[in-house]
């Protein structure tokens, strides 16, 4: 299972701040903790949603994508390409489906980052040298380097079914508990602001 460690990093950074806040609040009088205890449960369950939860899953049949509101199956026999312009992005027929999990390094690392870097088996940008985004250092590199190897090992083990792609269906579903636990704490936290 692949999962950001810098968005990990911060979820936990968020945490710490929010347990801070929640004994700040509690300390400075209980009138206040039922207007803001709600909207600083909302943050750390936000932190947990946004950036702990989303994944990438490689397993022998498929790709499993758990992005926040969404989770996404791709079979191997559907993928077509792996991009990693803004965020890994698996690319079949029947769409372009985006990893949260494995995001394109910013501009502050690209500028950083070494790009002259010979047989990680990734595209090459504009220049000739490899993209920042496929370098093995960043979130989305490292995923796709992931996602890559573990496709051809499949193709040369001949365990994925070629001419398939249009006629394999990807597989997605909405995350419906996290999509209802985020609204309602949403709409609980609106409330006790305005209630308050």
């Amino acid at each position: 299972m692949f999962y950001s460690r810098f968005n990990r990093g911060l979820a936990a950074t968020i945490w710490l701040l929010c347990a801070g806040a929640c004994v700040a609040i509690i300390t400075a009088g209980l009138g206040n903790a039922g207007e803001f205890l709600p909207l600083v449960i909302l943050v750390a369950w936000l932190a947990w949603a946004g950036l702990w939860l989303p994944s990438l899953q490689l397993g022998d049949d498929e790709v499993t994508i758990r992005n926040v509101f969404m989770t996404t199956a791709v079979p191997w026999a559907t993928l077509i390409q792996v991009d990693t312009r803004y965020a890994l992005t698996l690319v079949t027929p029947h769409g372009r489906y985006a990893v949260t999990a494995a995001p394109a390094p910013g501009r502050l690392a690209t500028a950083l980052s070494h790009r002259d870097m010979s047989g990680i088996g990734a595209p090459t940008g504009s220049d000739g040298g490899v993209r920042p985004s496929d370098l093995p250092n960043t979130d989305s590199g490292a995923a796709a380097h992931l996602v890559r190897a573990r496709w051809e090992t499949l193709l040369a083990e001949d365990r994925i079914e070629l001419g398939r792609a249009d006629d394999t269906p990807v597989v997605r579903r909405v995350n419906w508990p996290v999509v209802a636990i985020s609204a309602t704490l949403f709409i609980g936290s609106v409330l006790a602001l305005a209630l308050g």
